[in-house]
């Protein structure tokens, strides 16, 4: 009989553990990407934590989280992001990513981190696990003729174009802008400035007075000139200028590229943008998912008007199965013990109502709780529904 093991692995040797097992179990093959520069990637990544399942003395299964900080409803919470979640085929169907997971939410818990995200494999295995669906983002694709009134026009600012590497560092200041006001938009705490240097994507900065007001990433990829296609795989703004700004670089690729694709958050509304914009909508292959580790570490989120009590059950993570109160005081929640409950959710429903995914009156037919029809106006009151969009990629 295999003896199995969990240990916590540092960045040199989980380099081959995942080298062995993530580029076989997510990536195509054969080959194999190079193994020089994935273990270098990795080894130059700040802020993560590892574990690996061993049968006898041989890795089979891994896990790893990074550092990030996520804004949920306005408040800014320490998250745990989850990735490399990879077992060897003669090891699967065993439930070692259940336990790697398992380990890896308590050390996150213990790391002072109350959220989990990651990008599921399959969302129902997720799910199981107490994350919850969050709304996909989408692509719109367009004929870039449709912005050819914009591309004549003056907006008062300009755009500079820089590669990623050379202006990662005012692109991540203008990501910290826009996630202060973005639910669900999380960053990682150290940023993974080595791999913006090696990416090879065009950085466009929309700039006003000196100031830089929205930023896109993108490349140009075809195989005739004038029929390329502009690839923008993230596009921000924070003012209408700045959006116009970069729509009106886009035009001036009229003669270069044929079609547009930009990638936005789920409550983009593109459509609405000019008149004739007609562009055709589909969503990211995959969408991310988040839960909540820690009850008593999501306090102080802006809440609306209400308080209920509710028994949480959460196996995965039994410091959180108890009676709790949840009260908003002075517009913040509070999270506090209570000896009486007037429902029971599972650690899905409470994901789902801080993230603001789901509407309360699912909870009992998807089996995550049994609010009454009363309880579920307070829960609204106190969590109305959001759109949460998480942008890091990992």
């Amino acid at each position: 009989m295999k003896r199995t093991t969990i240990r916590a692995l540092p960045s040199k040797e989980m380099a081959e553990v995942l080298y062995k097992l993530e580029t076989y179990a997510l990536q195509p093959s054969p080959p194999r990407r190079d193994k020089e520069e994935f273990q270098d990637l990795l080894i130059k990544r700040q802020g993560c934590t590892y574990f690996a399942l061993y049968e006898n003395e041989e890795p089979v299964a891994c896990v790893a989280s990074t550092a990030m900080t996520q804004n949920v409803r306005g408040s800014l919470f320490a998250m745990g992001g989850v990735w490399g979640v990879a077992t060897a085929p003669s090891a699967r169907r065993k439930g070692y990513s259940r336990q790697l997971l398992t380990q890896l939410m308590k050390s996150d818990k213990e790391n002072g981190r109350p959220l989990s995200c990651l990008y599921p494999f399959r969302e129902i295995f997720y799910e199981r696990l107490g994350y919850v669906n969050f709304p996909r983002s989408h692509k719109m694709h367009l004929n870039i003729r449709a912005l050819l009134p914009l591309a004549k026009k003056d907006f008062g600012g300009e755009v500079e174009l820089v590669m990623l590497g050379n202006g990662y560092e005012r692109y991540f200041a203008l990501l910290k802008q826009i996630r202060e006001r973005t639910h669900g938009m999380a960053l990682f705490d150290i940023p993974d400035i080595d791999r913006a240097q090696r990416s090879q994507l065009w950085l466009a900065l929309a700039k006003v007075a000196d100031q830089v007001v929205g930023g896109m990433l993108y490349h140009i990829k075809g195989e005739r000139p004038t029929e390329y296609r502009l690839r923008a795989l993230r596009f921000y703004y924070t003012t209408s200028q700045s959006k116009f700004l970069l729509l009106g670089w886009i035009a001036r690729h009229i003669d270069q590229a044929a079609e547009v694709e930009i990638h936005l958050p789920a409550d983009e509304l593109p459509e609405t943008w000019m008149a004739d914009l007609v562009a055709g909508m589909e969503p990211a292959w995959r969408g991310p998912m988040g839960r909540v580790l820690d009850v008593a570490g999501i306090a102080g989120m802006p809440t609306g008007t209400g308080r209920f009590s509710a028994r949480i059950n959460d196996p995965l993570c039994p410091w959180n199965e108890k009676t709790w109160l949840f009260e908003t005081v002075n517009g913040k929640l509070q999270v506090t013990s209570a000896r009486d409950a007037e429902c029971e959710l599972s650690i899905q429903g409470l994901s789902a109502l801080i993230y603001g995914t789901h509407n309360p009156a699912d909870f009992e037919i998807l089996g995550w709780g049994n609010p009454s029809p009363e309880l579920q106006h307070s829960l609204h009151s106190m969590f109305p529904r959001r759109m949460p969009y998480l942008h890091e990629d990992f």
